[in-house]
Formats: C-alpha cells, sequence, structure tokens
C-alpha cells in the first residue's frame, strides 16, 4: 500500500467472509479523524466512514452489492440512522434506464436503492460527462453503467462528480471523482472534551465502568457470542 495512504477494511479470518469493499483515506485528511465504524454496519461489502468537521460528525458510505444484492438488502433490512452522510457510492450492480439512457429496462431493485438513499437525504448525483463506469471485455454484453454516486443536497463541500476512464487501467471499472470543496490552510477539527481529573471525568469512568460490569460474559462459546459482546461493548463507551 502507498505510504501516502490509510486503508480501512473490515478484517475476518473466515474466507466465506472475506471483505470485498475497501476505502482508502489520504493521510493528508488526518486532521479529520476518518474512522471504519464497524459498530454501525459490520457487512462484508458496506463501509461506513466516521469523520470530524467542526462539532460535526459526517459519514461517508462505500458500497459493493453483488449480483444477488447482498449488500443492498442487509442495509434496507438494517436501518441506520446517519443523519450526517454526505456520500454514498461504489459498485450496485443495477442497471437502469434511470442512469444509463442507453439501457431501457428498469430493475426491480431500483426502488430499494432509491429509497435507501433517500432515508439518509441523499440523492443521485448524475455526472458531469455521462458515460459507461463498467467496461466488459464479452462480445455479447454491453459496457454498462453500475457505479452511483449519492450526494447529500444540503452540504455545500460536497458537489458534483465525474467519470475518468483514462485511469481506470487494468481495471473494467471507471473511477468516480467527486468534486469537494476542502478549505487550503485550515481544516476545522475542534471537539469536545472531558478535563482530566475533573467531576465529569470521575463520572464517565464510573459510568463505563459500570456498565461493563453488567456484561454476561460467562457463555462466549461462539464467535456469533463474542461479536456481541465487542457490540454491547462498543454501545457502553458511545453512550457513555
Amino acid at each position: 500500500m502507498h505510504p501516502d495512504w490509510t486503508l480501512f477494511i473490515r478484517q475476518d479470518p473466515a474466507q466465506e467472509n472475506y471483505a470485498r469493499v475497501a476505502t482508502y483515506v489520504n493521510k493528508k485528511l488526518q486532521k479529520m479523524k476518518f474512522t471504519l465504524r464497524l459498530d454501525i454496519i459490520n457487512h462484508r461489502d458496506v463501509n461506513v466512514l466516521a469523520f470530524h468537521s467542526g462539532q460535526h460528525i459526517n459519514y461517508v458510505i462505500n458500497v459493493y452489492s453483488d449480483n444477488n444484492q447482498s449488500a443492498l438488502h442487509f442495509l434496507n433490512r438494517n436501518i441506520i440512522d446517519l443523519n450526517n452522510t454526505v456520500v454514498m457510492t461504489g459498485d450496485f450492480n443495477i442497471r437502469n434506464n434511470n442512469w444509463d439512457l442507453n439501457y431501457s429496462h428498469h430493475s426491480a431493485h431500483t426502488e430499494d436503492l432509491l429509497t435507501l438513499a433517500e432515508s439518509l437525504d441523499l440523492d443521485l448525483s448524475p455526472p458531469t460527462n455521462p458515460g459507461p463506469t463498467r467496461f466488459t471485455d464479452n462480445l455479447h454484453d454491453t459496457n454498462s453503467v453500475i457505479d452511483l454516486a449519492f450526494i447529500n443536497p444540503n452540504n455545500s463541500g460536497f458537489r458534483q462528480h465525474s467519470l475518468h476512464p483514462e485511469l481506470r487501467r487494468p481495471s473494467d471499472h471507471v473511477p468516480l471523482i467527486i468534486e469537494v470543496s476542502i478549505n487550503e490552510t485550515h481544516i476545522d477539527n475542534s471537539f469536545w472534551s472531558i478535563s482530566k481529573d475533573s467531576e465529569e471525568e470521575n463520572n464517565f469512568i464510573k459510568a463505563i465502568t459500570d456498565n461493563i460490569l453488567t456484561l454476561d460474559i460467562s457463555n462466549i462459546t461462539s464467535k456469533e457470542n463474542l461479536e456481541t459482546i465487542i457490540q454491547q461493548l462498543a454501545s457502553i463507551f458511545n453512550e457513555a
């Protein structure tokens, strides 16, 4: 991996559950404190990244949905409340004439995808230079538009996106580049903190300790039980 980039990927040793989506963030943005939020969504085909912007936490969602629409079905079954999602993008594997004028059909999965986007206050972003996003090497298939970007229209920092087929190299997918407005000289990354040795710190530690003591760890006999305990522990820290 290039030293200028940080890789965010879900780790799972089981071969049948290996990650099929990964996200790279340039280290120039490290002050924005990007984190992979597995406590929100823990799925091999979905990355939810949080980052700080002033007093706010924003989210970027990176998706790979296979031909069975595994990720899309998972997201629609597990409603997530991410009010500050600024971008959802990825390979959705859905062909539809809504975004591909050269395709004459309407996919049954389109409404599920648009409903998900709407629940996150996102709009489909039409590229400034429309064209295929996946190039086929099969003479019996046609090039297609299956890589999409959904952007929050109320966030002025995230604007239009464009396609760059000249950058795809050996890949059969075209890079989507979203224009992001970032102050060149300053990134506001102020945040709330608890003063050391204060009453608030004592109360915070006590709340965490008391809740950890309530965890039932007597029956960690499987991977599923362990993951449940981990999720409960993450909730204790998030809610303290």
